[in-house]
């Protein structure tokens, strides 16, 4: 049994004492003990602040967990990367008494017949998630023995990702088993976390966080410093961003006078953002896939597209600068020079204004580079310098959004005149191009490994850099560009502070949407630490959860009246409107939030603990477990509010029982046999949906694509089903929410 003992000296501590446990390797901490007692009977999601120790305490509740269940019950730790698991087992082999032999790390890398075996005669096993539910998807074991799953940076347990089918399974195949969460980073509104912990199966009471300033952790975190340097656009970046701006108005008026668009003013590129030209362009695939009315509409199509790329070009010269943008401009003309070019980058391609800004920065290239070059690279040198002059053994990480922003600034630090800066690019394993190519798991540890040493002494990393690898210990952490994702920012400054003191600096450009995206950032960690605070508040709130319009424009959701957080120095008359989206779109029901798409939150009442024991309510969906995730459907229920449910079934996705929608590969389309199938169906389902998926066909002959569809569109006719092609992963939800809300309306097909 495990045993509690209060040690009296000059200051009390608590430690445990457990046969699992080898304590003399652990540091005693008070908020450690007290959070990880708590954690050992119940599903809970721990929330704490990088360097804090998130992986002793899920050592602590395993030690406790295994006291309380069977010998030989096995704990299950996820997380998303080989690097960060290879982490968590060296860590449980160090600090658990077990014998080495019964732990085991099993991967995408491990044979899947290898895995039933070592499974099968492991205790403490490692997985990466994807690895673990391709296992529990074709049934190769059972988790029936499991006592104990912890999920690793538990924030990307939403939509299709893999730990929420694990979550799933786990809870269905052994309702007493524990589940533990762990992150930094859960999301800064209320519906982000309630979604986490829906699909980790934890209530919202057992939520356990602290924040850098609670007392009984500050004496365990080491300083952590933020700046902020703004700096203005150059002459130069101006003019350029200026011709930009024309250009996308002239887009966006085009789009309203067609009623594409539903706000009309003179300045729309100040009411219209990025995001809308997004959801425009889906609106518009499904109008030339339906069969409506379809004047105007391959027309806008082409000029959103456009839209879209010169929104691309706004925010290269606003967050990278005038040589990235050049670099850009000279793909774009060599890509649109190429037969299967799209029409959109053609006329772009041929604009004299873009030719004009072409020119100027070829010339400029030639004669004076330095003017096409960001402010922020400048203030990111004298940074670097005084850096290593203060502290010539200091390491510096600067995260950067883009990959030809990252070559372009190693580039120019190695061709600097100061020597102390040895930098490194650090970017994903994907190859892009043959000038872009990716590095491998190898080559990226072998870089770690150097910064580590002495050979480079700056990382300029992408995103790859933010989490799940094992990067030293960071005095400095720059933010090159900015990123308004609270998850994203909270794992970039993680990488300081951690074992002695650090210091983030975030370079912005000051006036644009770079300002706009930290003030944002800083306000929905101020939120999320509300949220997560004030449970009580928290669960009230859920209670009368209602759907929102996605449309909502982001701003609006920093100004929430349940929190009243405003955008802190910043000028409320600075902040773009940022207005919603309206698609003139004679069908759009005009009701969308009456369609009854709300979250059932009934397993969180606030004192029911969930267990596959509760009287379920029938779901809406049905979706198969090996329905391929690259549709993103689970995501996109959870955002609606509908209710689903995964199932193990020959079929794809049933709504209420009454229509069934298979998703079929064309290149496997075998007609007789569908009708066989159909014919038997029929009798249960009123409608029948062929969904014929060719959104990522690889034609194995020219012409393969125009044929297949051919005979799909004569065998729906001649038998009279839905034989629809799906060319965009949208459409396939667009079928599926139309037919949804109609049921929903009417009762009935």
């Amino acid at each position: 049994m495990v045993k509690l003992v209060i040690e009296s000296e000059k200051n009390e501590s608590e430690s445990i004492k457990t046969k699992y446990l080898r304590e003399d390797h652990i540091e005693s901490r008070t908020y450690q003990l007290e959070i990880a007692k708590d954690c050992a009977s119940k599903n809970s999601l721990v929330v704490l602040p990088t360097g804090l120790g998130k992986t002793i305490i899920g050592v602590y509740v395993a030690a406790l967990t295994l006291e309380k269940f069977p010998p030989k019950s096995k704990i299950l730790v996820l997380a998303p990367t080989r690097p960060l698991i290879n982490q968590h087992y060296d860590s449980f082999k160090n600090l658990m008494t077990i014998l080495e032999e019964h732990f085991v790390v099993l991967t995408g890398k491990t044979p899947a017949d290898k895995r039933i075996e070592l499974f099968e005669n492991h205790q403490i096993i490692f997985y990466t998630p994807q690895t673990l539910r391709n296992d529990l998807v074709n049934l190769k074991y059972s988790l029936e023995s499991t006592c104990l799953i912890i999920f690793d940076e538990a924030h990307h347990a939403t939509g299709d990702y893999a730990y929420t089918l694990i979550a799933d399974k786990f809870v269905e195949q052994n309702p007493e088993g524990i589940i533990l969460g762990l992150t930094a980073s859960p999301g800064a509104s209320k519906e982000k976390i309630r979604i986490l912990c829906e699909n980790l199966h934890i209530p919202l009471e057992n939520i356990h966080t602290r924040t850098r300033k609670d007392m009984d952790v500050k004496t365990y975190l080491k300083p952590m410093d933020i700046y902020k340097i703004g700096v203005n656009l150059t002459e130069l970046m101006e003019e350029a961003y200026s011709a930009v701006q024309i250009l996308l108005e002239e887009r966006l008026q085009y789009l309203s006078q067609l009623n594409f668009i539903s706000e009309k003013s003179d300045k729309l590129h100040t009411k219209i953002i990025r995001k809308d030209l997004l959801k425009l362009n889906g609106e518009l695939a499904r109008l030339i896939k339906g069969d409506g009315d379809k004047t105007g509409v391959y027309s806008a199509l082409s000029v959103n597209a456009q839209g879209l790329i010169l929104f691309h070009m706004l925010e290269l010269i606003e967050q990278q600068g005038l040589d990235v943008l050049l670099i850009y401009l000279t793909k774009m003309k060599a890509d649109a020079r190429k037969k299967n070019s799209s029409k959109a980058l053609k006329i772009l391609a041929r604009d004299h204004r873009l030719n004009q800004i072409y020119i100027e920065l070829k010339k400029n290239e030639e004669y004076s580079p330095e003017m096409l070059i960001h402010p922020k690279y400048y203030s990111l040198e004298s940074l670097l310098v005084q850096e290593f002059e203060n502290n010539a053994s200091s390491r510096v990480l600067v995260f950067v959004k883009l990959r030809d922003s990252v070559k372009s600034i190693v580039r120019k630090l190695k061709a600097s005149e100061h020597s102390e800066i040895k930098p490194s690019r650090f970017v994903g394993q994907a190859t892009k191009s043959q000038d872009d190519k990716g590095l491998s798991q190898k080559r990226q540890l072998e870089i770690l490994e150097q910064f580590k040493g002495d050979q480079y002494n700056v990382l300029v990393s992408t995103n790859v850099g933010e989490e799940g690898l094992d990067i030293a210990e960071c005095d400095l952490v720059v933010f090159y560009d900015v990123v308004a994702s609270e998850i994203r920012f909270i794992q970039r400054k993680g990488r300081t502070a951690r074992h002695r003191e650090g210091k983030v600096i975030i370079l912005y450009c000051k006036g644009t949407h770079d300002e706009i995206y930290m003030h944002i950032a800083l306000t929905k960690l101020k939120k999320m630490n509300v949220n997560l605070k004030g449970e009580k508040h928290l669960r009230t709130a859920y209670s009368s959860y209602s759907h929102q319009n996605p449309d909502t424009p982001i701003i609006q959701e920093l100004q929430d009246t349940s929190t009243n957080d405003t955008i802190k120095g910043f000028p409320k008359e600075e902040i773009p409107s940022d207005l919603p989206l309206r698609f003139n779109n004679k069908n759009k029901n005009k009701n969308n939030n009456q369609n009854g798409i709300q979250s059932s939150l009934s397993s969180f009442s606030q004192d029911q603990q969930i267990t596959n024991k509760a009287i379920k309510p029938q779901p809406d969906v049905k979706i198969n477990v090996s329905f391929p995730v690259k549709f993103g459907l689970r995501k996109k229920f959870q955002k609606d509010g509908i209710s689903f449910e995964i199932v193990k079934s020959i079929l794809d996705l049933t709504l209420f029982d009454k229509a069934l929608i298979q998703v079929i590969n064309p290149q496997q389309f075998d007609g007789d046999s569908l009708l066989k199938k159909y014919s038997l169906l029929s009798k249960k389902y009123k409608l029948i949906v062929s969904a014929f998926d060719f959104v990522d066909l690889e034609e194995e002959f020219e012409g393969e694509e125009k044929l297949l569809k051919q005979k799909i569109k004569d065998w729906g006719e001649s038998n009279k089903f839905q034989a629809i092609s799906i060319d965009l992963s949208e459409e396939l939800y667009f079928i599926i929410i139309n037919i949804y809300l109609h049921v929903k309306n009417e009762g009935d097909l």
